[in-house]
């Protein structure tokens, strides 16, 4: 698919980009509802108990005995940093990114064959998403250094694609699939 066929311009890269980010925001939203589900608070990794790091596990999974204190240091890291209210806010916000990312990735398989008639739908879901980057940003600011090590580079990141796929969404225009001169 180029982005220029003959004299037409084609903007199908535009609904395409939105479906596979749609498709990657789902899966990552969907493991951070994950983990915020799994690590909670009052759980054995908060404890200071040992790690149960068997030989046979340890070989199974390739890891070493340091890797494996390690991935407890990091569930404890996540922990001990989160304020009591950084769960149920967290859970909040990428549940909704995720509702947010399936309607992208809907509109944009929608764009891909009927780009007048979705353009409003994805342009709407691009700054809900957009929105929600920028409060998922302001929730981990106000957190410790720990958790905004863990979120802030991939959460800018993604406030990034969506700003850069609704500018163009909306500098799309019914004339751009017309000859161009």
């Amino acid at each position: 698919m180029s982005i220029q066929e003959g004299n037409n311009a084609n903007i199908k890269w535009i609904g395409v980009t939105s479906v596979l980010f749609g498709v990657l925001l789902i899966a990552n939203h969907g493991n951070e509802i994950l983990r915020q589900f799994v690590i909670v608070p009052d759980s054995v990794a908060e404890s200071a108990v040992v790690a149960d790091c068997r030989p046979d596990e340890l070989e199974e999974e390739n890891l070493s005995l340091k890797e494996c204190h390690l991935m407890v240091s990091n569930v404890q890291i996540i922990l001990a940093s989160s304020p009591s209210w950084f769960r149920p806010v967290s859970v909040c916000l990428y549940l909704l990114g995720f509702l947010f990312a399936l309607f992208s990735l809907l509109s944009g398989m929608r764009f891909i064959t009927s780009p007048d008639s979705a353009q409003r739908s994805l342009r709407a879901s691009f700054v809900s998403l957009t929105a929600i980057d920028f409060l998922i940003f302001a929730t981990v600011s106000t957190t410790g250094p720990l958790l905004r090590s863990i979120y802030l580079w991939p959460n800018l990141l993604w406030f990034f694609i969506h700003l850069a796929l609704l500018a163009a969404v909306v500098s799309y225009n019914s004339g751009s699939t017309q000859e161009v001169n």
